[in-house]
C-alpha cells in the first residue's frame, strides 16, 4: 500500500512540473513618472550636452647638458639657449563648458597653462581638437576654440549679480576622470574671499556642491540649467563642502576680451590705496575703509576730485575690507562704466564718479615709472636690442633696491623682454597680478627683483 501512495505521488509531481510555467512580474513602465522630473534633472539634460572633458598634453623635455665653450663670460650659460631632447608625455584632465554654438570653451588657465595639445571629450563620445584662444592666469580663466565646422551644443549665460544664496546649485564635471558628473548643493556665500597659498583670492561663488580635482573649469548651474560660475578651487583637505566657482559677470568680461583683443584689458584709475593705520590695535574709523595714498597726475581719479588722504568707505556701495579688496576691484571695473567711490575727508562725505580708462602699454610705463622708480630706454646690445635703464628716482623702490642707470632689464615676470614695446606689454599684464618681477642684468651679474605694482 506505501509503495502505491509514493508512486502516485510521484506521478502528480511529474504532471504538474510538465505543465508549470515560469512566473513572470510586472513590466516595468516605460516612462519616468513626471514627478521624477525634477527642475534639476531638466536643467541637467539641457546642459550636459554643453559640459567637456578637457585633457591636456605636456610633452616634459629633458634638459641636455651643455659642452663649456658654447659663448662667452661666466653668464654665457644663462642668456643662451638650453638643448633639450624629447622626454616624455603626461595628460592632465579636467573640465570645460561650451559657451557659443561655434566652439568657445571656458575652463580654468590652470587645465591648460602646459598643455601642447588639447583635447575635448563631449557627452556624444566625439573627441575634438581644442586651440587656446587666449588666458588669464591672474582670474585662473582660459579661453578655447574647437575644431569643427558644426554647430555644438551650448550653455546659456545668467547673471552672477542675481545669484541668491541658498538657492540651488548644480555642478557637473570631470572629478577623477569620471566624466560628466552632476552634483548638486546650494549658494553657501556670494562674493567670497578666501586665502590660497600666499595669494589672497576675491569675489568667488562659495558652494557646498560636491567639486572634487577635474571638476575644474566646468559649469556651476542654477537651477534653471543658466551658467552662473566656473568651478575652480578647494580648500585641499579641508575642502569637504567648500567649493568656489568664478561668477560668470567677471568671466563673461575676461572671455570677451580674450576672443576679441587676444588680451584683457585692465582698468585704470591712478589710485594708490594702504589699509587704514591702526590706533591701539583697532582702524581709526569704524566704518572701515582704506586710505588714499596717492593720485596719478591726468588720471581718471584725479580729474574726479580724489584727494591724497582720503578713505575710501565705499565703492559702488560696497566696503572694501582692505586695500588689496579696493586694488582688485578697481581693476575689475568694466570699460566705458562709471564707478562711484564714497569717500570720508574730514568731516565732509564726498562722492566721486569715476569713468577708468584702458591700462595701454604706454600707461603701463608710466605705471611702471610712478610706482618703481624706472625710466627706460631701448639699446643696441650683442647685435639686437634690449631694454636699459635710462634714470633711477631718487627715492623709489627701484633706488632701494640698488638699480642703476644702464642696468639691462632682460625680462618681466619670467618674459623675455628685448624691446620697449615687449616691456610696455609685459609690464601692463603683470599689473593684474599686482607684481612686477624683473631679471636685471649688470655686466655679468644677474639678479631678479620683485616690486609692487599696485
Amino acid at each position: 500500500m506505501r509503495a502505491r501512495l509514493v508512486a502516485a505521488a510521484a506521478a502528480l509531481l511529474a504532471a504538474a512540473a510538465a505543465g508549470a510555467r515560469p512566473a513572470t512580474l510586472p513590466h516595468p513602465e516605460s516612462t519616468p513618472a513626471p514627478a521624477r522630473r525634477t527642475p534639476v534633472v531638466a536643467a541637467v539634460e539641457r546642459v550636459r550636452g554643453a559640459v567637456v572633458n578637457v585633457s591636456a598634453e605636456e610633452l616634459v623635455r629633458i634638459r641636455v647638458p651643455q659642452k663649456s665653450g658654447g659663448g662667452e663670460g661666466p653668464l654665457a650659460d644663462l642668456f643662451s639657449r638650453p638643448r633639450y631632447r624629447k622626454g616624455y608625455a603626461v595628460t592632465s584632465l579636467g573640465s570645460g563648458v561650451i559657451v557659443s554654438p561655434d566652439g568657445y570653451v571656458l575652463t580654468n588657465n590652470h587645465v591648460v597653462e602646459r598643455g601642447t595639445r588639447l583635447r575635448c571629450g563631449l557627452a556624444d563620445g566625439r573627441e575634438l581638437i581644442a586651440k587656446v584662444v587666449g588666458t588669464d592666469p591672474a582670474a585662473d580663466l582660459a579661453v578655447l576654440k574647437l575644431e569643427t565646422k558644426e554647430r555644438l551644443p551650448y550653455a546659456v549665460m545668467g547673471r552672477s549679480d542675481e545669484v541668491l544664496i541658498g538657492e540651488t546649485v548644480i555642478a557637473i564635471g570631470n572629478p577623477f576622470g569620471l566624466s560628466h558628473t552632476v552634483t548638486t548643493g546650494v549658494v553657501s556665500a556670494v562674493h567670497r574671499s578666501f586665502q590660497a597659498g600666499e595669494r589672497r583670492l576675491f569675489d568667488f561663488l562659495q558652494t557646498d556642491a560636491s567639486i572634487n580635482p577635474g571638476n575644474s573649469g566646468g559649469p556651476l548651474l542654477d537651477i534653471e540649467g543658466r551658467l552662473v560660475g566656473i568651478n575652480t578651487a578647494i580648500l585641499g583637505e579641508r575642502s569637504a563642502g567648500i567649493g568656489f566657482a568664478i561668477p560668470i559677470d567677471r568671466a563673461r568680461r575676461i572671455a570677451e576680451d580674450l576672443i576679441g583683443y587676444g588680451e584683457v584689458r585692465e582698468a585704470y584709475l591712478g589710485l594708490q590705496v594702504a589699509d587704514l593705520p591702526a590706533k591701539d590695535g583697532a582702524r581709526l574709523d569704524a566704518t572701515g575703509g582704506v586710505q588714499v595714498t596717492g593720485v596719478d597726475p591726468g588720471s581718471p581719479a584725479e580729474k574726479a576730485g580724489v584727494r591724497r588722504g582720503d578713505v575710501v568707505e565705499g565703492l559702488d556701495g560696497a566696503t572694501p575690507e582692505s586695500a588689496d579688496e579696493l586694488r582688485f576691484r578697481l581693476r575689475e571695473l568694466e570699460l566705458g562704466a562709471t564707478a562711484r567711490l564714497e569717500l570720508l575727508r574730514g568731516r565732509e562725505r564726498p562722492v566721486a564718479t569715476l569713468q577708468p580708462v584702458e591700462l595701454t602699454p604706454q600707461r603701463a610705463e608710466q605705471l611702471v615709472q610712478r610706482r618703481v622708480g624706472l625710466a627706460l630706454e631701448q639699446v643696441r646690445a650683442g647685435g639686437g636690442t634690449a631694454v636699459s635703464i635710462r634714470a633711477v628716482t631718487l627715492g623709489s623702490a627701484a633706488a632701494r633696491a640698488g638699480l642703476k642707470q644702464g642696468d639691462l632689464v632682460r625680462e618681466v615676470n619670467g618674459l623675455e623682454v628685448a624691446s620697449l614695446d615687449a616691456f610696455r606689454r609685459a609690464a601692463a599684464a603683470a599689473r593684474r597680478t599686482g607684481q612686477l618681477v624683473l631679471l636685471v642684468q649688470r655686466g655679468y651679474a644677474a639678479e631678479r627683483i620683485a616690486f609692487d605694482l599696485d
